[in-house]
């Protein structure tokens, strides 16, 4: 191969990384490399205004400067009831942010002042309503923040477990209670104390409810 050949090669090879780096260079400042849109997508109760002002993202922004993992450790630090988050960005420009939710699952009630506990035990808030969620009441002393979780394990263990449960049971328990023993109690509405070991209380209740119907079934009939 001639030295002629060699070098009309290696110029045309540097003429098109050339050309290539250009490209990249304008793409990457032109409009298609800006974020156009952001869409929110799995929320119920935390506003789309919320998830996007805390992700950091915005229109505008080159999309190849998403971070997903940054946005899932903004958007699960800063607002409680967020479980996680994914972000997924779609050509030309348009973000996805797709998040799973905590729900609420109890109302604590401790030292006077009652709070609205997630189903992992973060307190949610603080709130003067007590109707809607199960009551629970804890005889220990530990800290209560708004924003972290409670460090009792039997009161985390309760959240996870409470909202397993079947919504048309909970409506016969008046409150939950959480002794220093390792026993769980209950009071319903119709003035029964369910105690039982600290565990599975969709399982307890469930016992409860077959023991209520069958006292009812054996009931004779009221006369007319």
């Amino acid at each position: 191969m001639s030295q002629n050949s060699r070098s009309s090669k290696k110029a045309i090879f540097l003429l098109i990384c050339f050309t290539i780096s250009i490209a990249v260079i304008v793409f990457f400042n032109s409009p298609m490399s800006k974020v156009r849109s952001i869409t929110v997508i799995g929320n119920q109760q935390v506003s789309i205004d919320q998830i996007t002002s805390v992700s950091g993202l915005q229109a505008g922004m080159n999309w190849w400067k998403v971070d997903s993992k940054d946005v899932n450790r903004r958007l699960t630090e800063q607002i409680p009831l967020i479980l996680e988050a994914d972000v997924e960005v779609k050509f030309p420009g348009n973000i996805v942010i797709a998040v799973a939710e905590k729900s609420v699952s109890a109302l604590l009630i401790h030292e006077g002042v009652s709070y609205r506990l997630l189903n992992d035990g973060t307190v949610f808030d603080k709130t003067n309503s007590t109707t809607g969620i199960p009551i629970v009441r804890s005889e220990r002393t530990f800290p209560v923040e708004v924003g972290k979780r409670i460090s009792d394990p039997d009161v985390q263990k309760f959240c996870t477990q409470i909202v397993k449960v079947d919504k048309t049971l909970l409506q016969d328990i008046s409150d939950f209670n959480l002794s220093n023993s390792n026993l769980w109690y209950a009071h319903t509405v119709d003035k029964f104390k369910i105690v039982f070991p600290s565990g599975d209380v969709s399982t307890t209740l469930n016992i409860y409810r077959d023991f209520k119907r069958k006292k009812l079934q054996d009931q004779p009939p009221r006369s007319g």
